[in-house]
């Protein structure tokens, strides 16, 4: 025994090894306030535990079905257990559905004639002049077109001398398409923005002009640096959605053209000055009513001289082949806003843009099957002549 125990030699601790739990695999499930979401399992569940019953909450209709309800914004964990269903962890995300929206801005920045602006109805300070000498309120929003067609000449005349406020998006886009065509008014830009809710966004078409600017130095000598100020077309905006039919929109529209006949000479440096053309706006609309913002007046003069060609450029005697008038020019500046609502886990089928067909790639499968012949046809004899030939 004792040459056994030697043979085997003295007994040996060995450390035990720890036991590694198993880990059970989180789903994560987002949902927004107020939604359920139907859950079928493969096994029965006996026990259901929700760590916040404040955020969600779990409906056991059978042994193999739940319904998960979200309740406030939040997150919180869920564990269904069974004898042979195990464990299942779902870790749900509910968010509130207002926060996640975005709003979506179509702005058309237009230049109308002033004249054409008159005979739509509407006076200097964007009220509507009816017949009898009333005034009516001029500056609304419109609601979105209910019809797809365009609407005719008369009817856009009628319902604009009415009150601007019946007017649709359709037929104020209508009738400046229409005042385009007859070169009395011109699109500048149409910018489409998006932005989540509470967050800015921004448009700028047009440039930068550099300003130079004169600075004292420690030694008496004068220093030159640049400054870049923006000019064209600018747009700032800010939108909070307050429900799922009303946005609050604060807007800041810009326009600015260089102006070289009030330029200032600084330095050798000839500075244009900025025609400047600015407004700023917080209203409350719905979503596809649009905002006309007006009012915003530009004129222009220039001395235009008519005559006999060749007999008008004659020194001294040129002037009685020839007469000069001065020609006046208004336009107004007229800015329509259409917000739209926008939720990226739920796009829209028109908020989707299908690929082009030749930008989409064929599958192998489709080459290959190109090169085949149609099962149903039949095998192509070869070209022998007929006999007695």
């Amino acid at each position: 025994m004792l040459g056994l125990l030697a043979a085997l030699g003295a007994p040996r601790c060995v450390a035990a090894q720890p036991v590694t739990p198993s880990i059970t695999p989180i789903e994560t499930i987002s949902l927004a306030v107020g939604r359920s979401f139907p859950l079928d399992l493969t096994a029965a569940v006996t026990q259901v535990t929700v760590a916040n019953p404040e955020v969600a909450d779990v409906v056991v209709l059978n042994e193999r079905s739940v319904v998960i309800n979200a309740k406030s914004a939040g997150e919180t964990d869920v564990l269904l257990s069974g004898a042979t269903l195990g464990r299942r962890h779902l870790r749900i995300s509910v968010y509130s559905a207002v926060e996640r929206r975005q709003i979506a801005l179509a702005v058309k920045f237009a230049e109308v004639r002033r004249s054409t602006i008159l005979e739509m109805g509407v006076s200097a300070t964007g009220t509507n002049r009816s017949g009898d000498g009333s005034q009516t309120g001029g500056t609304g929003v419109l609601g979105p077109s209910v019809s797809g067609a365009p609407p005719s000449t008369s009817s856009v005349a009628s319902r604009f001398l009415s009150g601007i406020a019946t007017w649709t998006t359709g037929d104020i886009s209508a009738y400046i398409t229409a005042q385009e065509q007859r070169g009395n008014a011109r699109s500048l830009a149409e910018p489409t923005l998006l932005a989540g809710n509470r967050d800015s966004a921004s448009f700028l078409a047009g440039g930068e002009i550099p300003i130079p600017i004169a600075q004292p130095s420690a030694n008496g000598q004068i220093n030159i640096t640049i400054a870049y100020r923006p000019f064209g077309i600018k747009l700032n905006f800010i939108g909070e959605v307050l429900s799922d039919s009303l946005i609050k929109l604060h807007v800041e529209p810009e326009v600015s053209t260089l102006d070289y006949a009030n330029a200032l000479l600084l330095s050798g440096f000839r500075i244009p000055a900025l025609r400047t053309r600015r407004v700023g706006t917080t209203v409350d609309v719905r979503p596809g009513q649009s905002l006309i913002l007006s009012g915003l007046f530009n004129e222009e003069r220039e001395n235009v001289r008519e005559g006999i060609p060749g007999l008008m450029n004659i020194p001294i005697l040129g002037a009685l082949f020839s007469s000069s008038r001065w020609q006046k020019q208004e336009s107004e500046l007229l800015i329509i806003v259409t917000p739209e609502l926008f939720d990226p886990n739920f796009p829209r089928s028109r908020d989707v843009i299908p690929l082009l067909p030749e930008t989409r790639i064929p599958p192998a499968s489709e080459a290959i099957q190109k090169r085949l012949p149609p099962p149903d046809a039949a095998p192509q004899r070869p070209n022998t002549p007929p006999p007695g030939v």
